[in-house]
């Protein structure tokens, strides 16, 4: 089993590995006219932290029907101990063949300069876009022939910016994140992305690392994810009034884990969990498989909630992206 070393667990969204994987299912492509609903996108960019990074590195294999997600093995490298939300949805709720660019990054704050991230070497939102995406993807080049109507641009981003900040309790802070979070946007869109999917922060603040923190500090930091939740709603508006032709999916995994965790049963298909609100010490750095029964945990890894501090586990994962394809459009059910 690989591993990850315990000082990258001390900072909000860092990567952490998982054990192997499970084959892939097939799927035919498919003829592609007016993107309108899941089925029709047959290219996935996604950006983001560690709840969204596989490990891809856009200067290796690019995804492919052998592999999706081009890089690494399926299901990369996650903090989901199996795949993660976006595995689930390349491979699982996938109405066609979907190919999946995932310049995400474990610990990943919208900009370095305005909220430091847990090591100078992570690359932010602005650095996924501005150093991979638009010198990378931008152009439509062969091995990526991306077009508007086909392509989905998902962000997930925020846990590490709230995070490391939410103490300070700065409003001005926020305004100088979202203007660049906006003009971000605007360069995906500038080079062609018109169809988005705008995922707001969950609630952290009922995470072992906050519930050990104590009521007080869940309180403050329950108040600043609304903060940022609702600015994510802003922000989405302003660029609908912007530009008329872009489309802007919302999702929020806000309302879901709120949900999962106040209902254990919530969503019976993917996960009943038996565990919401702390971890065990033997699972947290990753198990040999996705289902390990460790006696000292007293149940399985994939029945609890989270996996460590502030990471979920897969079927979370599973859970979200089953709910984003149905919020899409999508009709399949594995």
């Amino acid at each position: 089993m690989k591993s990850i070393t315990a000082a990258s667990l001390l900072w909000l969204c860092c990567s952490v590995p998982l054990a192997s994987a499970s084959p892939l299912s097939r799927v035919d492509p498919a003829h592609y006219r007016h993107a309108t609903k899941w089925k029709d996108f047959k290219n996935l960019f996604v950006f983001g932290d560690s709840y969204t990074a596989t490990g891809f590195d856009p200067t290796l294999e690019q995804p492919n029907p052998s592999n999706p997600l081009g890089n690494p093995e399926y299901p990369g490298w996650t903090s989901a101990n199996g795949p993660n939300w976006v595995g689930f949805l390349t491979t699982t709720y996938n109405e066609s063949y979907i190919q999946t660019y995932n310049l995400a990054y474990g610990g990943a704050t919208v900009d370095s300069d305005l909220v430091k991230p847990y090591m100078d070497t992570v690359l932010s939102l602005k650095n996924q876009v501005e150093d991979q995406f638009i010198p990378i993807y931008s152009k439509k080049p062969d091995f990526a022939p991306w077009l508007a109507k086909d392509s989905l641009f998902a962000f997930f981003i925020g846990i590490n910016d709230v995070g490391n900040s939410w103490w300070l309790q700065n409003a001005t802070l926020y305004d100088e994140i979202f203007n660049v979070y906006t003009g971000l946007l605007e360069k995906i869109y500038q080079s062609g992305g018109r169809n988005f999917l705008l995922l707001d922060v969950p609630p952290v603040d009922r995470s072992p690392m906050m519930i050990e923190q104590g009521p007080d500090d869940q309180r403050v930091e329950a108040e600043v994810l609304k903060d940022f939740n609702g600015r994510i709603k802003k922000m989405a508006k302003k660029l609908e009034r912007k530009f008329r032709d872009i489309k802007l999916h919302q999702f929020s995994t806000h309302n879901l884990y709120t949900k999962a965790l106040d209902n254990v049963r919530a969503f019976p298909e993917t996960a009943v969990y038996k565990n919401t609100t702390a971890y065990c010490d033997e699972y947290q750095n990753g198990t040999p498989s996705w289902y390990t029964l460790d006696p000292a945990c007293g149940i399985p890894v994939n029945e609890y909630f989270w996996l460590n501090s502030l990471h979920p586990t897969f079927p979370v994962h599973n859970t979200t992206a089953r709910a984003i394809a149905k919020q899409l459009g999508g009709g399949r059910r594995c």
